[in-house]
């Protein structure tokens, strides 16, 4: 499969995992180091973003859901950034009712996240 080539149940884009194994010149501690901080950024967050979909906080759903976005995106977790920018503009428009559906996608996202992670990055080695 070529890189561009993604499947669609794929947790990562393969070309933003590539492009970040280059970046790193195949420094696994540093690709760790990445992961990780990740992670710790999703665990400090989305429980806040949990809790501003329960109160109906709009502005912060957009806020969060925004820099959970970001942050998925740059680690290849392109379908976990779409779910955050769909949160990202029902925050902006007001329109939250409805979005522990997308919540609980973005969790069963998460829950593959170290394994899938190293193992993709693992074919680069």
């Amino acid at each position: 499969m070529e890189l561009s080539q993604t499947p669609q149940n794929a947790l990562f884009n393969e070309e933003k995992l590539a492009e970040l194994h280059q970046i790193a010149s195949g420094n696994k501690d540093f690709l760790k180091k990445i992961a990780e901080t990740y992670v710790r950024q999703f665990e400090s967050k989305f429980p806040e973003l949990r809790r501003a979909v329960l109160e109906h906080d709009h502005e912060q759903i957009e806020q969060l859901a925004h820099l959970l976005k970001g942050a998925s995106y740059s680690v290849g977790l392109d379908e976990t950034a779409a779910r955050f920018h769909r949160l990202e503009m029902a925050g902006e428009a007001n329109e939250i009712g409805n979005l522990e559906p997308t919540l609980a996608d973005i969790e069963a996202d998460m829950l593959f996240f170290d394994q899938e992670w190293e193992a993709n990055l693992n074919k680069f080695s």
